[in-house]
């Protein structure tokens, strides 16, 4: 067993995994590949095969068959036979990957490899290697279903699944499934309406959370390496993005798609909370309303006819706003606090009071800037909260008295990073070249920005996007992490697309281009 392996993983996180090796550069063909071979070279080595031998490999039409595929072409360089089930149409695959091998062995090495395809479950009972009198299979592989299976199984992969226990009770054929026995939750071991029961499962990169060899349907679990590296979980990429960036259901109406609550501003400062409010309103947030002091709030309602703004008389905003603010928190799904605000005592009041609240109503916040430098005497009140803290390292230097290693001293970063968040268990993503983001639980590091990021404003966009993923119910570390890929993400399309001068405003108006071409849309 890989030592890098050994803990188990969601069904959530190693589609992360997945998309991000893709993302730094490896195809997916490549580690299906990995995957196909790994399966085969244990097959090998534990089952006394030989050219008199026959593997039945049943594939659905996912990248669990498409891993099948390439084992039955692996086998056959071994010298042994299979028969590759396709339960489903060929036209069902799903993937480019999965759809390339298996035209290689439908068309190709179809001397060793045999292929058949089930459309309608009553077909399973004319193939004859399944017959009970027929001797020859001498194994069974399972690639029907993967980590996305969920409620009652359909047909006709629910008659094959029958079909395989039986043969496996009732033959004696032992039986490999690839990375989980189809039909079984990944996350929890639940078989909600039937499952294979598997000889040996080969774990695919790392064992998911569910299996268990204390299971009814596993007798042994083994992890192989599908090449997936350890940079794919240790850095932010496109694979973090995918599963936080939602869209609406279509039966969503206005306030469902989220509702952020920006509160910031003083005499000094209006465009910092303008920016982290645009940035949830070109993100798609459905409303954001801005609290400020009323110097500023003019100002701020100049910058977009899309802005909603309330405002409380005077220069900073002090105590005298507190009820008025709790009914907005109420009311919201994420709150910004922080950019612009100022660091007058009465503000400090106020925070410290706005925290309570939080906490007492369960919201999910960010604190940015100015927040940082107000609370910095009072950590221990967001021990456990719902909150992003997300200062860059002199910030927190102010915040803690910590200084951290250099950003590119990755092992040594991370280690003060994650003793810091959990010691105070929060969520922290510190800013800089590299962001480090941590829950005290688990780390990431986002190497995704451009030096021309280190401008006014930008910090004030990243604090704006991590509410916006709060907002559209992403929980707080993955929510850190996707706003400090998209953040660094805009910045690089800004300076591709516009130069090496541009602002923080860009970088608004350029949200919905990048997500865009992040999913090719």
């Amino acid at each position: 067993m890989e030592r890098f392996n050994s803990e188990k993983i969601s069904a959530e996180d190693v589609a992360i995994a997945d998309n991000n090796a893709q993302w730094l550069g490896i195809p997916l063909i490549h580690l299906m590949e990995c995957a196909g071979y790994s399966i085969a070279d244990e097959i090998v080595k534990r089952y006394n095969l030989s050219d008199k031998s026959t593997v039945a490999i049943f594939c659905g039409t996912g990248n669990n068959g498409g891993d099948g595929f390439v084992v039955a072409r692996h086998l056959s360089a071994f010298n042994i036979k299979s028969l590759v089930i396709l339960v489903g149409t060929p036209e069902k695959i799903r993937t480019h990957a999965s759809q390339f091998n298996w035209e290689v062995i439908r068309n190709k090495i179809n001397y060793m490899v045999k292929t058949i395809i089930i459309s309608d479950s009553t077909e399973i009972g004319n193939i004859r290697l399944l017959r009970e009198d027929n001797k020859k299979l001498s194994l069974i592989v399972d690639g029907l279903l993967g980590t996305g299976v969920s409620g009652k199984i359909r047909e006709p992969i629910s008659t094959t699944i029958d079909v395989i226990n039986k043969l496996r009770e009732e033959n004696e054929i032992e039986v490999v499934s690839i990375d989980i026995p189809s039909g079984m939750n990944p996350n929890t071991g639940e078989v909600i309406h039937k499952a294979v029961r598997a000889d040996l499962v080969v774990a695919l990169h790392r064992i998911k959370k569910g299996l268990d060899i204390k299971s009814d349907y596993i007798k042994e679990i083994i992890i192989r390496s599908i090449g997936i590296p350890s940079e794919a979980s240790l850095f932010v990429g496109k694979g973090d993005l995918i599963p936080t960036l939602k869209t609406r259901n279509v039966d969503n109406h206005k306030g469902q798609f989220g509702r952020i609550l920006v509160i910031g501003g003083s005499k000094n400062y209006s465009g910092a909370p303008a920016y982290s409010s645009l940035a949830g309103i070109n993100f798609g947030i459905d409303l954001v309303i801005t609290y400020v002091p009323e110097v500023v709030g003019d100002a701020i309602r100049n910058y977009s006819p899309n802005m909603i703004i309330r405002t409380s008389p005077g220069k900073w905003l002090n105590m005298n706003s507190f009820d008025e603010i709790s009914e907005l928190i109420e009311w919201s799904n994420a709150v910004v606090i922080g950019p612009g605000l100022g660091l007058q005592k009465e503000t400090e009041e106020l925070l410290l009071k706005l925290l309570e609240k939080l906490k007492h109503e369960k919201k999910s916040c960010v604190l940015d800037a100015d927040s940082l430098k107000l609370v910095k005497n009072h950590l221990e009140l967001l021990k456990g909260q719902n909150v992003i803290l997300t200062p860059h390292e002199g910030e927190l230097k102010i915040m803690t008295g910590i200084e951290l290693p250099s950003y590119d001293q990755i092992e040594e970063r991370s280690k003060a990073v994650l003793k810091l968040a959990k010691k105070y268990d929060f969520t922290l993503l510190v800013k800089g070249p590299y962001d480090y983001i941590s829950n005290g639980k688990e780390i990431k590091i986002n190497r995704i920005g451009c030096p021309e990021m280190s401008i006014g404003g930008t910090g004030d966009v990243l604090a704006g996007l991590c509410a916006a993923f709060l907002a559209t119910d992403n929980n707080l570390f993955k929510s850190a992490c996707s706003g400090a890929f998209l953040n660094g993400s805009i910045g690089e399309y800004c300076k591709q697309n516009i130069g090496t001068r541009f602002t923080a405003v860009d970088m608004i108006n350029n949200i919905n281009s990048v997500t865009k071409k992040l999913f090719n849309l």
